[in-house]
């Protein structure tokens, strides 16, 4: 999504040093990089229409302004001379499902801009601890803001799966109890949640791992421990949706097996009836034959005798099953 023709995306900038603090909005981006005197400024725009303007001013190489524009593009890391480049998403829940949105995100001396798709992010943490000098923010550069704003976007990624596996826990426990063809739908949207998430999430892998490889000179000695940490979290978050994956498929076995064993059970049932009929299927058809000569049809107690006769072969049948454990 980008902004409507016409309509001045959202610049907002934050300055910051360890005493001094400045948040505004602004008209341009040009107004937002003539912000000067702070340890780190930060610039934000809410939407990708500004990707010319922003090239231009900073002097930016064509190819990461491309990969920002390309839905398609994965999670990436490009390392340059002055500056770095990384295109990641941000995921939201919405309307029962998931939401991907790139966010480009430049490094360049003290200055950090985040490019966002639409307005809206899991940045306002980081906000707040920058406004009220809580926390390490004030106390660092630009290269630890970058690590706050890359640890947010994986943190936001934990509540997401922290709800499957509750949904998963409550499908489990709905499974055991009854099974119905709405249980086997939301099992299969919940694993396509897990692709979802894992196609998003698996690419910070190498991302990362590039950054902390090739982008090394632009993080300090005090923040590259955090950086290292990043990749450690992005495959621990990894790891957990693995295991999702797997309950979500033993889910779905476990579905298929309830319904065969309740379908067995209903076949038993089914099965042990036809069989005590069959005796008395062949005893009504039996005097149901019209010969003329059949004596006991004259006998006074025959018909209640053969209903007794009936009873007694069913309920002998019935006791046997039972002993046997078929029912």
């Amino acid at each position: 999504m980008t902004a409507e023709a016409g309509e001045k995306p959202r610049i907002t900038v934050i300055a910051y040093s360890r005493d001094k603090f400045l948040s505004r909005k602004a008209e341009s981006i040009e107004e937002a990089l003539s912000v000067s005197g702070y340890d780190v400024v930060w610039v934000n725009v809410d939407t990708v229409s500004i990707v010319p303007e922003l090239r231009e001013a900073l002097g930016i190489h064509e190819t990461p302004m491309k990969a920002l524009r390309r839905a398609s593009d994965r999670a990436r890391v490009m390392v340059f001379p002055d500056y770095l480049f990384l295109l990641l998403h941000q995921v939201y829940e919405i309307d029962g499902g998931l939401k991907r949105e790139r966010m480009g995100i430049i490094l360049k001396g003290n200055l950090v801009i985040t490019i966002q798709e639409t307005p809206g992010d899991v940045f306002d943490p980081i906000r707040e601890g920058i406004r009220k000098g809580e926390g390490l923010l004030r106390e660092h550069g630009a290269d630890f803001l970058l690590f706050a704003i890359l640890e947010a976007i994986v943190e936001n990624y934990v509540p997401i799966i922290e709800r499957i596996s509750s949904q998963m826990e409550e499908l489990e426990a709905r499974i055991l109890s009854r099974v119905d063809e709405g249980v086997l739908r939301r099992i299969h949207g919940i694993r396509r949640e897990i692709l979802f998430m894992r196609r998003t999430i698996f690419p910070l892998l190498e991302a990362f791992r590039k950054l902390r490889l090739e982008g090394g000179d632009f993080f300090s000695e005090d923040t590259k421990p955090f950086i290292d940490e990043l990749h450690d979290h992005v495959l621990e978050v990894l790891e957990i949706l693995e295991g999702q994956r797997e309950l979500a498929n033993s889910l779905v076995e476990l579905y298929y097996s309830t319904l065969s064993m309740k379908t067995n059970d209903i076949i038993r049932i089914l099965t042990v009836v036809s069989t005590v009929f069959i005796p008395l299927t062949f005893i009504t058809g039996l005097y149901g034959m019209n010969f003329r000569y059949m004596p006991e049809l004259t006998w006074r107690y025959s018909y209640p005798a053969v209903l007794m006769v009936m009873l007694g072969i069913a309920l002998g049948m019935l006791a046997y099953f039972r002993r046997k454990g078929w029912i």
